[in-house]
């Protein structure tokens, strides 16, 4: 891997200088907590099917995710402890809580930011500076992360904006696993999100998901996080 030294030699950025702007970008001039809840809804083309797609975070780490059609709909939920996920399918209803690994999975989504924001709060997360390379006409710089108890990723930044444009989630042989294409940033309340996110495998695309709205801090309710009765 490149040292970090072989970039500021070129006149690059540190990897000190890069992680702090990029937490400028993504609102780090602000409290930590500032967004602490989300509403994003739009639609999602998977397996050949396009569905509408409704998600809910609130801080700490509680999400509500739901996916619908004609005549299904599936629900998943974290509260902070419990997973769950409710399928409705032609009037018929299920309820089940989920296993350890599909939660482990589900709590890894509630967060709002990536590892590189305020880094230097998360001493046991290591990332290093990688190279800088072209993605079609972007100048792009690589930082590999490795979290706690974690396979490692690769982030690919904007080196204009400072956006993440993409995510290369490896596998325990450092081969890729899943691909994930950040597009069409747009601000809202001074925040910068992705209103267009492809997710790949294997070379193919397995989701594509469009962002129609989103609303930050609307004000969520923590029990709208809880399994359902029944």
């Amino acid at each position: 891997m490149l040292p970090i030294h072989g970039f500021a030699q070129t006149g690059a950025s540190t990897l000190e200088s890069i992680l702090i702007r990029f937490t400028s970008a993504y609102g780090g001039f602000r409290d930590a907590d500032a967004l602490s809840s989300l509403s994003v809804e739009g639609t999602i083309l998977q397996n050949g099917q396009t569905f509408e797609f409704r998600m809910h975070k609130k801080r700490p780490n509680c999400m509500r995710y739901r996916l619908s059609s004609e005549s299904k709909s599936i629900v998943t939920g974290y509260d902070g402890s419990q997973g769950w996920i409710q399928t409705k399918i032609n009037g018929e209803v299920s309820i089940d809580l989920l296993d350890h690994e599909a939660k482990r999975s589900l709590r890894e989504q509630t967060r709002f930011e990536s590892p590189l924001f305020r880094h230097f709060d998360k001493p046991d997360n290591e990332i290093e500076l990688i190279e800088r390379i072209t993605l079609g006409e972007r100048s792009v710089l690589v930082l590999e992360v490795i979290e706690y108890d974690s396979d490692a990723s690769r982030y690919y930044l904007d080196l204009e904006t400072a956006h993440i444009v993409r995510v290369d989630h490896l596998d325990a042989e450092g081969d890729l696993s899943i691909q994930i294409l950040y597009r069409d940033y747009r601000e809202v309340e001074g925040f910068p999100f992705a209103f267009e996110i492809e997710t790949r495998a294997n070379g193919e695309m397995k989701s594509l998901a469009k962002v129609n709205r989103i609303i930050v801090n609307p004000g969520i309710l923590g029990f709208y996080f809880a399994k359902p009765k029944g």
